[in-house]
């Protein structure tokens, strides 16, 4: 190659169009996953089975869309769907987490409970054993 030639260098540019698939994809997850958030703050004992089947189907949904949308087609539009599927995940996952501490924490209470009232003492310590 002489030092007068360059080599052209082909950028891939975005394309909404190309990435649209990926978005609507996106943009339903983000639905799904804020329907939940919402639902689990307004009643705690809200059945998470309907929203199981719809963040699996969301899920299913972005997979498929994904493998036809190659990261360099991607849009600014949709990598800023894609900061905010991830804040709406973060912010599911820190209520899903409150919640399953509460189960535990009830769970633990009534097993306790439970034990307690089955046992007749027979092989409780009448003190605490000291610290070995």
């Amino acid at each position: 190659m002489d030092a007068g030639q360059e080599i052209a260098v082909q950028v891939s540019t975005p394309n909404p169009m190309h990435s649209a698939p990926l978005s609507v994809a996106v943009r339903r997850a983000i639905g799904a996953v804020e329907e939940e958030t919402r639902a689990l703050r307004e009643d705690p004992t809200t059945d998470l089975k309907t929203f199981e089947y719809s963040k699996s189907q969301a899920l299913l949904d972005l997979t498929r869309a994904r493998s036809k949308v190659p990261p360099s087609s991607y849009s600014d539009d949709l990598r800023m769907d894609l900061k905010d599927l991830k804040d709406a995940l973060n912010e599911n996952m820190k209520i899903l987490k409150l919640h399953m501490s509460a189960v535990s924490e009830v769970v633990e209470m009534m097993s306790k409970t439970l034990i307690a009232y089955d046992s007749d003492g027979t092989y409780q310590a009448p003190f605490p054993e000291r610290a070995r």
